[in-house]
């Protein structure tokens, strides 16, 4: 399996579970440490930056295996409303949360269909739904989200049998939000793991909350 953005936070956790039931992993970092927490858990680290082009080509030219899991989990956020939010930082959002795992997705796509009954999840948030949306602001992750909620629905249509869902963790204790959060990276992990073990070609493109229930687009 592949996981992105896997040196810390959710990513890390997912990494620290799925290696320790015995599963193989490959983890991603922009600038992979080899003395790093993750180097300790992944089979293989490789660096990533998934908003450029070039760096997604050299990653999956170093993946040399099926993946039978790709964790789309690298992502960033600044924090934002109407009168503070710039131009740049809205693509720069848009770029890494939306296109990010679109070129990840698209570069790993022969890789995943060397796997039986591949899947990709993509950590997306309910602050992309735009039926949610009942309190504004954050324009840059709000819109950079709503566009991976976009992709995951035209994935889920294009790459079958691949089956691809979008899956909201909740507030997580992470550094991307000051650690504030209703769970821990560890709390989450343990309640989305289920629901990447059961997801087939019928949970396919759906928009999923971390315990399990469909979250409107």
């Amino acid at each position: 399996m592949v996981i992105t953005g896997a040196n810390r936070g959710l990513g890390f956790a997912f990494a620290k579970c799925f290696s320790a039931r015995g599963d193989r992993v490959i983890g991603t970092a922009r600038k992979p440490q080899s003395d790093s927490p993750l180097a300790s858990v992944a089979a293989q680290v490789i660096a990533l930056d998934v908003s450029f082009d070039d760096s997604v080509e050299r990653f999956a030219a170093q993946v040399a295996e099926p993946v039978d899991l790709l964790i789309n989990n690298a992502g960033i956020l600044v924090p934002e409303d109407f009168q503070t939010a710039t131009a740049q930082s809205i693509l720069n959002q848009v770029n890494v949360n939306g296109l990010g795992a679109f070129r990840v997705t698209r570069a790993l796509l022969s890789r995943l269909r060397e796997a039986e009954a591949a899947r990709v999840v993509n950590i997306t948030s309910r602050m992309g739904s735009i039926g949610d949306n009942t309190s504004g602001r954050m324009y840059g992750y709000r819109m950079s989200k709503a566009a991976l909620n976009m992709a995951t629905v035209s994935m889920s249509h294009d790459l079958a049998p691949i089956s691809v869902v979008a899956v909201h963790p909740g507030m997580v204790q992470t550094a991307m939000v000051g650690n504030h959060g209703e769970l821990s990276a560890d709390q989450a992990v343990e309640r989305m793991v289920p629901i990447i073990d059961r997801l087939d070609r019928a949970m396919s493109g759906q928009f999923l909350h971390r315990d399990g229930y469909e979250i409107p687009w």
